[in-house]
């Protein structure tokens, strides 16, 4: 004989569920993580002009597309984090990591803002005084 929640639903039947949302939770957040930082490294070397000065290959688009999938991913995560527990410290520690790689996302967003008014050049250079100028290579 088997006991049934207040849901009617089989106690053993919602742990199998409940073990694959944390896993997709985790997963997502994971995948987040390692986007957000790609889309700093995708850009390492417009970021120093000191380290690597000159024309570099314009990759803000690209970069901003990794950036918007890290942030998509973020946000499935933090909405499958209250169906995994009804405890409070796995959600807790869920949302804690949601709201760190977002703060990242946000510095991420604000360093990469001003290299998207060169999004039809090929090429960018970063100046001195932070801002941008736009080359195109074409002969």
């Amino acid at each position: 004989m088997m006991r049934n929640t207040t849901a009617g639903t089989p106690r053993a039947a919602k742990t199998p569920g409940r073990f694959a949302g944390a896993c997709l939770t985790v997963g997502l957040i994971l995948l987040s993580a390692l986007l957000i930082l790609v889309s700093f490294a995708a850009t390492t070397e417009i970021d120093a002009p000191d380290a690597f000065p000159g024309i570099k290959d314009n990759r803000s688009g690209l970069v901003l597309l990794i950036l918007i999938l890290g942030l998509a991913a973020l946000l499935g995560a933090a909405a499958t984090a209250p169906r995994i527990s009804r405890k409070a410290l796995p959600t807790a520690a869920v949302g804690l990591a949601c709201a760190l790689l977002l703060a990242a996302a946000g510095y991420r967003a604000y360093t990469l803002a001003p290299m998207l008014k060169c999004w039809g050049h090929e090429s960018l250079a970063h100046n001195a005084d932070d801002s941008y100028t736009c080359h195109d290579r074409r002969i």
